[in-house]
């Protein structure tokens, strides 16, 4: 979990650094287009009389508003996109990283600790939903478990952990991993 936090902290840092750098550049282009405007300004005042130069002010003022409100929201745009393409690879290589765990001998470790956390909560009623590929540790989940409890395949849990849902007690605990990276995706979007 420690290394899924340094991830986030590793992509916040470059998205921060990388909208850092593209604020800069933004900067930069406005002051260089205020400084043509000015220019520009200038030598129409020393045509014109001053209602031809306020008339040309006003038309500059405009047009250079709407051309860097337009590259701002250019800019923006490349920006999120980029951002969400950092978001999709992080969150696709934590996936794949996460399903390498559910073929190693820590993760039946890990599915023990917490299958012994939540057991006391439910009683024999209780049903334990898994990803069709840790099939093959039902008995020893159950065992666990410390209680005569149905496992089911639940299709929806594609990386691996464990769902216990007891409809009498309205109680539902979901450990599956699929849901943990969800949440993070969530928390990261938000934050």
């Amino acid at each position: 979990m420690q290394n899924i936090d340094q991830i986030f902290l590793y992509m916040k840092d470059e998205i921060e650094r990388e909208a850092s750098n593209e604020e800069k550049a933004i900067l930069d282009e406005v002051k260089a287009l205020e400084e043509d405007i000015y220019e520009s300004m200038k030598a129409e005042a020393k045509r014109d009389a001053d209602l031809k130069m306020k008339q040309e002010i006003e038309e500059m003022t405009s047009n250079a508003s709407t051309e860097i409100s337009e590259s701002h929201i250019e800019r923006t745009k490349k920006l999120n996109e980029k951002r969400d393409g950092y978001v999709k690879t992080i969150f696709d290589e934590v996936r794949e990283k996460l399903v390498a765990f559910t073929d190693s001998k820590d993760y039946v470790s890990f599915m023990h600790e917490k299958i012994k956390k939540i057991a006391n909560n439910f009683n024999e009623d209780s049903i334990m939903y898994i990803a069709k590929k840790d099939l093959s540790m039902k008995d020893e989940l159950i065992k666990v478990f410390g209680k005569n409890i149905k496992v089911e395949v639940d299709e929806d849990i594609t990386i691996g952990g464990f769902i216990v849902e007891n409809k009498d007690l309205h109680l539902v605990v979901d450990e599956t991993l699929d849901f943990a990276l969800n949440s993070q995706k969530e928390w990261f979007n938000k934050n």
